[in-house]
C-alpha cells in the first residue's frame, strides 16, 4: 500500500481515477487493435488473434510510454493513434509506389533527409479537400487536449516515472530481442526470409514484421565463405593479369537518370515516337536490358551496385547500403580512377546530405561532390533541377579535354515523382504525350507527366553525346536508369507487353565509345556487372572488375536468373565490401596483384 501515498490506502477519488484510467485503457487497445486489424493488409481476413495481439504489443508500450511523460491519458491515447494511422498511411503509400512495406532503415532515411528531403517526401502525401480536412481536426483535436486536458490525481509524479521507465525498459528490450521476446516474435516454426520482406508483412503484420526486421538486421554483416571465394578466384585467375592502360586516358562520364525505363514496354505505347536519342545512341553504343536491385526508389542500392560493383542481393540485411556498407571506405569506381590519375568528380543538384550521399561518396573515394549548392539559380523542370543544367554543368566540368583525365558520376532529378499537378512545365506539350487508351484520367496525368520529364532526359542525352563526340579527347558514356518510376495506376491499368508485373521489369542502359562507332551489339545484363565492363572497354586493368568481368562474360543475365558461380561470387563481393579482397589475392598473384586490385601502389 505503501506504493500508492505514503503508507495510506488509495483515497475514494483516486479509486475513481484508478477506474477510469482502466476504462481507458481497455478502450485505447480496443481502438488500436480495430485500426490495426482495419489497416493492415495482413489481417484483411482476421485469422489469428495472437497475430493481432504482437502487432498491438509496441503499439500500446508507446502507448503507456507516453502516458508516463505526458500524464494526460487522452493525450497520449490521440497522439498513439495518430501515429499508429500516420505509419499505416506511409507503410500504404510505399507498397503502393515501391511495392515494399516498411522498414527499420527507413528510419535512417528520415534522419538524412537534406534541405529539401522533407518537402520531396510531402509531395507524396494527398492534398484533396477531404484529406486537408482530416489533417485539421487531427492537429485541432491535439491542440484542445494539449491546452484543455490535465492530470488525474492518481497519476502523481513519482507513479508517472515508474509507468514510463517499465514501458521503456520493455520496449528497449522489445527492440534489442531480449527474452522472452524472441520465442514470441521468432518461432522456430516460422521461416523467415530477409529478401522477401513483403511477404512476411503480408503474413504476420507490420509491427510483427518490424520487429522481426530490427533483430535481423542489426546483427553483422554476412560472413564471407572464404573457400568459395577462393575456389572462384583460381578458376578465374587468368583475368588477374595485368594489361597496359591505353594512352591517353579517355574521359569517363556516368550518367545516372531518374527513374527512366523504356516506357515502350507499356501495352498501348510504340517506341517510334518515343526517347528518339538514346534509339539513335542505342545504334552505335553498347545496350540492352539492365536488371537493378530498386522499384519505384531506392535509387542508391542501384548507384551502389554501379560504383562498386557489389550486388546488393549478398547483403539482404541492408536496405539503404549508404548507412551500412560505406560506413568504411569501400574501393569503388572512383577509388580506382582516382589512383590511376583521375580527377573524379560526382555531381547531383539535390541535397548532399539526402541518402547520406556527402558521407558516402567520401568513403567511396570521391575527391569532390557538387550538390544543389551549385544549381540555386539554375532552370527547373517540375520540381527539380532540370537535365538541361544538370548536363550544362557536365559539360563545363570537362573542360576541353587538355588536362588530366576526369571520371564524372552524375546523377539527374528532374524526373523524381510524383508526376501530377507540378509546377515550370509546358503544359501544352505534356498534354500531347501519348498515353494507351482506356487509362482513367489520374492514370492518364500521371504517365504524360512522366513522359513529360523522359523526353527531357533523352533530349539532355542527346546533347551530351554530341558534345562529347565533338571533342578531340576519347570519351566513355555510360547512361541507364535507377529503377522504374512509381505508376502504379498506369501499371495496374495496362501492364506490359511482355506480361511481367512491373516489379520484374528492366531499365535501359547504354555505353557510348566516342572513338568506337562499330560497337553496338545488344547485352542484357545486370547493374553491378556495368563498372567492370565500362572498365573493360576503357582499357583500364583492376583485378577485381576484371574477375568481375570474365563473370559478367559467362553468365546469362535474364528476369529472375540466379548469377553463375553464385556462392563464389558472394563471398568475393563481401570481402570486397570489407576490404579484405586483396589478401585473398595475395596467394595467387603476391603483394603486386593485392597492390593492384586495391588501386594502391605496393
Amino acid at each position: 500500500m505503501g506504493a500508492w501515498q505514503g503508507t495510506t490506502a488509495p483515497a475514494a477519488g483516486e479509486w475513481k481515477s484508478l477506474c477510469w484510467l482502466a476504462a481507458w485503457f481497455a478502450a485505447s487497445l480496443a481502438l488500436c487493435i480495430a485500426l490495426i486489424v482495419w489497416r493492415d493488409p495482413a489481417f484483411a481476413a482476421v485469422e489469428s488473434s495472437a497475430s493481432i495481439a504482437l502487432n498491438v504489443l509496441p503499439v500500446m508500450l508507446v502507448l503507456l510510454l507516453l502516458l508516463g511523460i505526458s500524464g494526460r491519458p487522452l493525450l497520449s491515447a490521440w497522439i498513439a493513434l495518430l501515429l499508429l494511422w500516420a505509419i499505416y498511411f506511409i507503410d500504404t503509400l510505399k507498397l503502393r509506389d515501391l511495392g515494399t512495406p516498411l522498414m527499420p532503415g527507413d528510419a535512417l532515411l528520415l534522419a538524412n533527409l537534406g534541405d529539401d528531403g522533407g518537402s520531396l517526401l510531402a509531395r507524396y502525401l494527398p492534398r484533396d479537400a477531404k484529406h486537408a480536412l482530416e489533417y485539421l481536426v487531427a492537429i485541432a483535436l491535439l491542440a484542445l487536449l494539449l491546452w484543455k486536458e490535465r492530470p488525474p490525481r492518481v497519476l502523481k509524479p513519482v507513479r508517472r516515472v515508474v509507468l514510463a521507465g517499465a514501458a521503456l525498459a520493455l520496449a528497449l528490450t522489445l527492440v534489442s530481442g531480449a527474452s522472452p521476446w524472441k520465442s514470441l516474435y521468432s518461432p522456430e516454426t516460422v521461416q523467415f526470409r530477409l529478401w522477401t520482406p513483403q511477404r512476411h508483412a503480408a503474413q504476420f503484420g507490420l509491427f510483427a514484421h518490424l520487429v522481426r526486421y530490427t533483430w535481423e538486421t542489426a546483427g553483422p554483416l554476412p560472413e564471407p565463405d572464404l573457400a568459395a571465394a577462393e575456389r572462384t578466384l583460381r578458376e578465374h585467375r587468368d583475368a588477374l593479369g595485368a594489361s597496359a592502360a591505353p594512352a591517353p586516358l579517355p574521359d569517363i562520364v556516368v550518367l545516372q537518370s531518374e527513374s527512366f525505363f523504356d516506357a515502350a514496354r507499356l501495352r498501348g505505347l510504340e517506341p517510334s515516337g518515343l526517347f528518339p536519342h538514346y534509339r539513335e545512341l542505342a545504334r552505335v553504343s553498347r545496350h540492352g536490358d539492365l536488371w537493378v536491385p530498386a522499384f519505384g526508389g531506392g535509387t542508391i542500392r542501384t548507384e551502389f551496385e554501379v560504383l562498386t560493383g557489389i550486388a546488393m542481393r549478398y547483403f539482404p540485411a541492408t536496405q539503404y547500403p549508404y548507412f551500412r556498407l560505406t560506413a568504411t571506405r569501400v574501393e569503388s569506381l572512383a577509388s580506382v580512377l582516382g589512383a590511376r590519375g583521375y580527377r573524379v568528380l560526382a555531381i547531383h543538384p539535390h541535397a548532399r546530405a539526402f541518402w547520406n550521399r556527402a558521407a558516402a561518396f567520401a568513403n567511396l573515394g570521391f575527391g569532390e561532390f557538387e550538390a544543389d549548392e551549385q544549381f540555386r539559380h539554375a532552370p527547373r523542370q517540375g520540381y527539380y533541377t532540370s537535365d538541361e543544367a544538370l548536363v550544362d554543368r557536365i559539360i563545363e566540368q570537362l573542360g576541353d579535354g587538355t588536362g588530366a583525365p576526369t571520371f564524372l558520376f552524375a546523377i539527374s532529378m528532374e524526373n523524381h515523382g510524383p508526376y501530377a499537378n507540378y509546377p515550370n512545365a509546358d503544359a501544352a506539350r505534356r498534354d500531347a504525350e501519348p498515353a494507351p487508351d482506356g487509362l482513367s484520367d489520374a492514370a492518364q496525368r500521371e504517365v504524360r507527366g512522366y513522359l513529360y520529364h523522359a523526353e527531357n532526359a533523352d533530349r539532355a542525352l542527346g546533347r551530351l553525346a554530341a558534345a562529347l563526340q565533338a571533342r578531340s579527347r576519347r570519351a566513355l558514356l555510360l547512361f541507364y536508369g535507377d529503377h522504374l518510376p512509381g505508376l502504379p495506376d498506369v501499371y495496374a491499368e495496362t501492364g506490359f507487353d511482355d506480361g511481367a508485373e512491373a516489379v520484374e521489369q528492366p531499365v535501359p542502359w547504354l555505353l557510348l565509345d566516342t572513338a568506337d562507332a562499330t560497337s553496338h551489339e545488344r547485352t542484357d545484363t545486370a547493374s553491378f556487372y556495368l563498372p567492370a565492363l565500362l572498365l573493360s572497354v576503357a582499357g583500364i586493368d583492376d583485378a577485381y572488375f576484371s574477375v568481375l568481368e570474365a563473370l559478367r562474360r559467362s553468365d546469362q543475365v535474364s528476369r529472375g536468373w540466379t548469377p553463375a558461380e553464385n556462392d563464389g561470387l558472394g563471398a568475393l563481393m563481401q570481402l570486397r565490401q570489407r576490404g579484405d579482397f586483396g589478401r585473398l589475392t595475395e596467394k595467387l598473384g603476391g603483394e603486386a596483384g593485392s597492390a593492384r586490385l586495391t588501386g594502391r601502389s605496393p
